[in-house]
């Protein structure tokens, strides 16, 4: 009995324990366990709704997306129409367009040919008349010939032309001047020539030394140049001052003259310094005209100033201002010394000496034309393939006079390519007359 009621109170206790602990456990693990199911179950229903709408939903589109494709094929049809159209358009106009052109270009090509042609034809029409002029000129009588007929046709140019009227040598050197400056330099050359009229030749070329020398110290001392040429009412006061600078260091035809210059009116403080060295260069050819050599001097100087300028080297070393100018001088000596008179290897060396910028052979050329300004004449270089005879020489200088209105100092060369005619230069006007021009102008003229 004691054993049942034992095992009878060990089961309550376990069934207390069961109830007590275990029983809400279970419930609470069914309960969660039956809402996890039912979350599930209206989950699923959720999808299945979701699937029913889904499924609706693709049909529809399905439906549209068939709509949407017909639309698209039929928009297709119609644009592919009018693409095919226009395609069709633009292919008939290229193809008119290509017409069009090919023609044109034809005709350009047509064009081309011809004048090609016709340049070649005239080319070689031009080579053949070169060559039989060539031939026909071969003979020095027929280059006479063409000098002549040149000097015909410059005598053309004389119709109407008045007597000659001669250019004053005041005008050489001064055209860059302005009115009060050329003024100035006329009346220092009139007071000059009657001042040394009584000198002797060695005073005169002391003159010029001393004028070049009053050069240098003008082109070295700008503020004393300027001084001198500044603009006073009371001249003397500047005659004195050149006096007390010069007085007794150079002649007295120097100061006198560098006194009036000091005292006369200027456009450009430069040209004070261009007048007195102008007048150092007329001094010179003054000596060479009493000597009776000025048209040797003249002539001289001309061939030198072409023998510089057909040598570019040597001229641009006497031209270096770099170089002290007694280096210059020495080789200047060398290359004409006992080539020409004095008087124009004085105003070689003179003109290197005062040279300040740019080249000899222009310089020179000036003092050639200053020369021939001295006889009342101007310069006018004439090249002819022969040597122009004395009657030749005489006639163009006559032509020359009446068509330039003044005395023209013929200087004349021979330039054997010319072929035939004249070429002739006066300051910066050239008249081509010569063969070789001619035929160049006719190769030049023939259509391209």
């Amino acid at each position: 009995m004691g054993i049942f009621l034992g095992n009878l109170v060990g089961f309550a206790v376990v069934l207390f324990v069961l109830w007590k602990y275990v029983v809400p456990l279970v419930k609470k693990l069914m309960k969660e366990r039956q809402e996890t199911v039912r979350a599930q179950l209206e989950a699923a229903a959720t999808a299945r709704q979701k699937l029913a709408e889904a499924g609706a939903a693709g049909e529809r589109a399905r439906e549209d997306a068939a709509r949407e494709g017909s639309r698209i094929r039929d928009e297709a049809r119609g644009d592919a129409d009018a693409i095919r159209d226009e395609m069709r358009l633009q292919t008939d106009r290229e193809v008119a367009r290509i017409g069009e052109h090919g023609e044109g270009q034809i005709a350009l090509n047509r064009s081309n040919l011809i004048r090609g042609y016709r340049s070649a034809l005239g080319l070689e029409a031009v080579d053949v008349a070169g060559k039989l002029v060539r031939g026909y000129l071969a003979d020095p009588a027929n280059q006479s010939s063409s000098v002549d007929r040149a000097l015909d046709e410059l005598e053309q140019m004389t119709q109407g032309a008045d007597e000659v009227r001669v250019t004053e040598s005041d005008r050489i050197g001064t055209r860059s001047m302005r009115a009060s400056s050329r003024e100035s330099v006329r009346a220092l050359s009139a007071g000059f020539d009657q001042r040394i009229a009584a000198g002797d030749d060695a005073a005169l070329a002391r003159t010029a030394d001393d004028l070049a020398d009053v050069v240098n110290v003008l082109n070295q001392q700008p503020v004393l140049r300027k001084h001198l040429t500044e603009s006073s009412d009371a001249p003397e006061g500047k005659r004195t001052f050149v006096s007390t600078l010069f007085g007794g260091k150079i002649s007295d035809d120097a100061v006198a003259f560098v006194q009036d210059a000091a005292a006369s009116k200027w456009s450009d403080p430069a040209d004070f310094a261009t007048a007195v060295e102008r007048q150092a260069r007329v001094a010179v050819l003054l000596g060479a005209e009493r000597a009776g050599r000025l048209d040797d001097t003249e002539d001289e100087l001309f061939r030198a100033g072409r023998a510089l300028e057909a040598e570019p080297k040597l001229t641009a070393m006497l031209s270096d201002t770099r170089v002290p100018a007694e280096q210059r001088i020495a080789l200047l000596d060398k290359v004409f010394g006992g080539k020409v008179n004095d008087h124009t290897a004085a105003l070689l060396r003179q003109t290197v000496r005062l040279l300040r910028s740019g080249r000899i052979d222009a310089s020179v050329a000036s003092i050639a034309e200053l020369a021939a300004a001295r006889r009342g004449e101007s310069v006018a270089i004439v090249e002819s393939a022969v040597a122009l005879t004395e009657p030749q020489q005489a006639r163009t200088s006559d032509l020359l006079a009446r068509i330039y209105q003044r005395k023209i100092a013929v200087q004349t060369e021979v330039v054997p390519e010319l072929l035939g005619g004249l070429r002739i230069t006066v300051g910066n006007e050239v008249i081509d007359g010569d063969i070789a021009s001619r035929l160049d102008r006719a190769a030049e003229q023939l259509p391209r």
